[in-house]
């Protein structure tokens, strides 16, 4: 889940809304090579699949006993972002193997400030197996096709972060793979263009719950259950 404070509350987003938003930004870059490709279909999928692991957890949102707000994607304990990449890999990966390695490369891109932590060693040995399987199975290990590979996957990489941002995840200007990605008002301006040119409205579903403390998860649970839709309409541009 996404948890943003506003004026009004806490918006809420989850995370495969959020991915399906970064899906929508991913299909309107043209000057991608590989968006232009065989593969569109499958990195397309990658991109919309990278959080479905959250499904599950998103669905039953738990409070933190630390804070009395809800748990957000960044806060939830190491044990459960662990099983939710393997859930989500697998997942992805019963889909199609270069979606589920693409899914796999992300989860270990996001979590490498954490490798070198007692309780992330097996995961990142688990998943880097996993991933080097699939790139296997498709005869991805080495040369130009793993060259492709990675370049790929730099799609999933930076619509998950614009997307993160439109969502409101994080304010600050945010640099990756080479673009640097921005807020003019509500409009997220992203260099160098990757949209050759066009304006791209998009929404993602949202819902908005006071900013106050809850008291268990049932509480919560009952208080987003009757939560005034939020949705968040925002543009991207280069």
């Amino acid at each position: 889940m996404i948890v943003h404070e506003t004026p009004d509350g806490l918006r809420l987003v989850t995370q495969p809304d959020h991915a399906t938003l970064a899906g929508d930004i991913a299909a309107a870059m043209p000057g991608e090579p590989g968006l232009r490709g065989p593969n569109r279909d499958l990195l397309l999928a990658a991109v919309r699949e990278h959080d479905n692991g959250w499904l599950e957890t998103d669905a039953a949102p738990r409070v933190d006993p630390g804070t009395e707000r809800p748990f957000d994607f960044v806060t939830e304990p190491a044990r459960l972002k662990q099983e939710v990449w393997t859930r989500g890999i697998q997942r992805a990966a019963g889909r199609h193997p270069r979606v589920g390695a693409l899914v796999a490369e992300h989860a270990l891109t996001v979590s490498a400030d954490r490798r070198n932590e007692p309780d992330w060693r097996a995961f990142f040995t688990t998943i880097t197996a996993l991933r080097d399987e699939l790139l296997r199975q498709l005869g991805l290990e080495r040369g130009p096709d793993r060259e492709r590979f990675e370049r790929d996957y730099r799609i999933v990489r930076l619509t998950d972060v614009w997307s993160l941002q439109l969502c409101g995840a994080f304010a600050a200007a945010q640099d990756t793979f080479g673009h640097r990605s921005v807020f003019d008002g509500h409009t997220l301006v992203i260099a160098p263009d990757p949209f050759d040119g066009a304006t791209i409205p998009l929404t993602v579903p949202a819902r908005r719950i006071p900013a106050r403390r809850y008291a268990d998860d049932d509480d919560l649970r009952a208080t987003l259950a009757r939560a005034t839709p939020a949705p968040i309409e925002r543009t991207i541009r280069g």
